[in-house]
């Protein structure tokens, strides 16, 4: 029988999963796919709590693709017609800056922009 961790590497192998906190409150999940051989796209799926969830991808080659796809994530939720709502409906300080942290692509991985902006970044897969 195989060895339940090595079941779970295999299982796994493709994605990868984070809860991101904000003053030690979930407050919003993000979850990656990413291509077998390493040359598709990569999707981020992004859930900020009480909104939709937004996909965002990016491709090609020689790039941080997960920081890309967020962006390309972020700017899909600053651009949704319910924005003005959303932000109105949780802590704008916090929704807001998660989405400026996010559409940083400038070099800086994303989890350090987030961090940078005031949130607690887990791994969970």
């Amino acid at each position: 029988m195989a060895d339940i961790y090595d079941q779970h590497r295999k299982a796994f192998s493709n994605v990868a999963a984070h809860v991101i906190l904000k003053d030690g409150e979930p407050v919003a999940t993000i979850a990656f796919k990413f291509p077998r051989d390493g040359a598709g796209r990569v999707y981020a799926y992004v859930h900020w709590t009480g909104t939709e969830m937004i996909r965002g991808f990016a491709g090609g080659y020689g790039y941080d693709k997960q920081t890309a796809a967020l962006a390309d994530a972020a700017n899909k939720l600053y651009t949704r017609p319910d924005y003005e709502e959303n932000t109105r409906n949780h802590a704008i300080k916090s929704l807001s800056g998660f989405i400026y942290a996010l559409s940083k692509d400038s070099g800086a991985h994303w989890d350090n922009a987030l961090r940078e902006a005031g949130f607690t970044v887990y791994g969970a897969v």
